[in-house]
């Protein structure tokens, strides 16, 4: 049933706007079609290898689409000219995001006492690993490999170009938690502070040529966000943090 959409409408656009719509409307689709059948009485469980065979699935075509279109895919090798002490500057000051994100590296060792939730495996798979591979593989993939192909002359300002609209709706991205509850200022934050790790991870990206360097970083800055919250793998107890209900990503 997919391959007619396949052949004739998402091979088919034209246009790196038009792609990147094309491929990110086709991977939220699968995304929230899989997560939303639970209210039409559909025994769909995170646990379930159907509901994981779609979200691989939805990679694979996304991905094959870009393939189609002419866009290389992400190398698993680092770039050999990759200079490592550039590289290693850049990942240490990712890493010290993992701190501000959750307050400061004095308060996440001295301050909380860690406690295995329930289904925590599987949440841990559903949740910081699903969401890191999926936004790395949407926003500096799907969205920036068309960008950097936009039609200017120098190639450096191509590159400043891409790296700041890919990393602008990554932030942008961020503001959905609004309709979750969350505040207004607390999402003005976090839109401004996945705008900035956006670019960074983006930096890495186009330094490496690779992806799974952006990933792990993701993850690590995720699992340790989620202390702070009960929807977590670990959750807080020294002040009841358990009592409160975020959606993930919410001190980032």
């Amino acid at each position: 049933m997919l391959y007619p959409f396949l052949k004739v409408m998402l091979l088919s656009l034209q246009g790196i706007g038009w792609q990147i719509a094309g491929n990110i409307t086709f991977m939220m689709t699968f995304y929230m079609a899989s997560f939303s059948s639970q209210f039409l009485n559909f025994p769909t469980s995170i646990s379930n290898p159907v509901l994981w065979l779609s979200f691989l699935g939805s990679f694979g075509i996304a991905g094959y689409a870009m393939k189609a279109w002419g866009y290389q895919f992400p190398q698993l090798k680092i770039n050999s000219q990759v200079n490592f002490w550039w590289l290693g500057i850049l990942i240490i000051t990712a890493l010290l995001n993992l701190g501000m994100s959750a307050g400061s590296w004095s308060r996440l060792f001295t301050d909380f006492k860690l406690v295995l939730a329930t289904h925590s495996l599987i949440m841990l798979a559903s949740t910081i690993v699903w969401v890191g591979i999926k936004e790395e593989f949407m926003f500096r993939y799907l969205f920036l490999w068309p960008l950097l192909t936009m039609n200017i002359k120098s190639d450096q300002k191509r590159i400043v170009w891409a790296t700041l609209i890919s990393s602008g709706i990554f932030g942008l991205f961020h503001a959905g938690h609004l309709f979750a509850g969350q505040g207004l200022l607390q999402t003005f934050f976090q839109v401004f502070s996945a705008f900035g790790i956006g670019m960074l991870f983006t930096v890495i990206t186009l330094y490496t040529g690779t992806l799974w360097i952006g990933i792990i970083l993701h993850l690590l800055i995720d699992l340790i966000t989620f202390p702070t919250t009960s929807a977590g793998i670990f959750f807080r107890t020294t002040d009841q943090l358990s009592s409160r209900i975020y959606s993930d990503h919410s001190d980032y």
